[in-house]
């Protein structure tokens, strides 16, 4: 009998390998390979995204109700309408500055707040180990839909049932690490109820 031989694999060495909930989704997903001469135009873009959206939940946690004994009843209808605008108006911005974008589509990622995972089948570019690349996942989230990270080239592996690409977060905000942090535990609690119920989605 033939020896079998072990699947290929190439791994970035030293990196801090800490783990957290990992969740496995198919999800609207963009990697796009990236130079390192972009990285800088990018970690703007992802600091600038993350100022957005903390001054928004800033917005949303003021719930003028809660000053309902200081301001007429009124008052405190006119200011909770104002804070929905603003909140529908943050939307309308992130809607057009994704206008010009590349298309999400749809494909099997696993995902933790320290980077993902794509298989063999759903990658669409030659990667190494080493190489940059901006991620674009969109995530089942009110307050936070869409992630933006520049992910690093972990490790690559060619051949068995793991064969794909790991990619290690290097330039992502807090809010959006938190943000996959709370998908993938809500998801992992949905998936452990589903089968204490005995539900099959199959």
């Amino acid at each position: 009998m033939a020896k079998r031989e072990p699947a290929k694999t190439t791994e970035l060495k030293g990196r801090d390998r800490r783990s957290s909930v990992r969740v496995r989704s198919r999800l609207p997903c963009s990697v796009e390979p990236i130079e390192k001469d972009e990285l800088q135009a990018y970690q703007a873009r992802i600091l600038d995204t993350a100022v957005i959206e903390s001054e928004g939940v800033m917005h949303d946690a003021v719930d003028w109700r809660d000053h309902a004994e200081d301001l007429s009843r009124e008052m405190v209808f006119v200011l909770n309408e104002i804070r929905a605008l603003r909140q529908q108006l943050t939307e309308v911005h992130r809607l057009m500055d994704r206008q010009n974008e590349t298309d999400l589509s749809s494909r099997w990622v696993e995902l933790n707040n320290q980077g993902l995972w794509i298989p063999a089948d759903e990658v669409n570019h030659e990667w190494s180990v080493g190489d940059h690349a901006a991620i674009r996942i969109k995530i089942p989230s009110i307050q936070t839909p869409e992630i933006l990270a520049v992910g690093q080239v972990l490790r690559v592996d060619a051949g068995g049932e793991r064969a794909g690409t790991a990619f290690e977060f290097c330039r992502i905000s807090q809010p959006h690490k938190q943000a996959i942090s709370r998908y993938a535990l809500r998801r992992e609690r949905q998936l452990a109820r589903s089968e204490r119920l005995n539900i099959s989605f199959e």
